[in-house]
């Protein structure tokens, strides 16, 4: 027997049964429940709202990255950006999807507003990205992001 085995059963030896109440037993199964039906499917991840933190890329524009796949080479984030703000343009060697959630933005003379969906290709410049409202922005484009002209 390894030390560790010992250890592990002289604390077996010092334990002792504690009684729990039906009213406790109800709530840990509750617990367990909810946490079984609220898993996320096989082959799934899921980031929820409350996880991950909002980076300031500066002081008008923030962003906040739900999933990076380095191997791919591409990362999925929201971009919120203030009233003001500008993105400046930038050439994308990975195709980028760029989804208005909220507000309204431009990108060069394009005008973009929540539930419109913009695509570029590998390849292609982004001209100056700014907004007058403010934008919620879904991105699924390349990793590392660009860099800016």
């Amino acid at each position: 027997m390894s030390d560790f085995d010992d250890v592990f059963t002289r604390l077996a030896r010092g334990l002792h049964p504690v009684p729990v109440s039906e009213d406790q037993r109800t709530r840990i199964r509750d617990r367990l429940r909810a946490t079984v039906a609220n898993a996320a499917p096989p082959g799934t991840t899921t980031t929820r709202s409350e996880h991950g933190e909002w980076l300031a890329l500066n002081p008008l524009v923030h962003i906040k990255v739900l999933r990076v796949d380095a191997e791919a080479g591409t990362q999925t984030l929201l971009l919120r950006a203030a009233a003001g703000a500008v993105l400046p343009r930038h050439r994308h060697s990975r195709e980028e999807e760029f989804i208005v959630l909220e507000g309204e933005c431009h990108i060069g003379s394009l005008r973009l507003e929540a539930g419109d969906a913009h695509f570029a290709a590998a390849g292609t410049w982004h001209e100056d990205i700014t907004t007058a409202t403010g934008v919620l922005v879904l991105v699924r484009g390349e990793y590392p992001a660009p860099a800016y002209s």
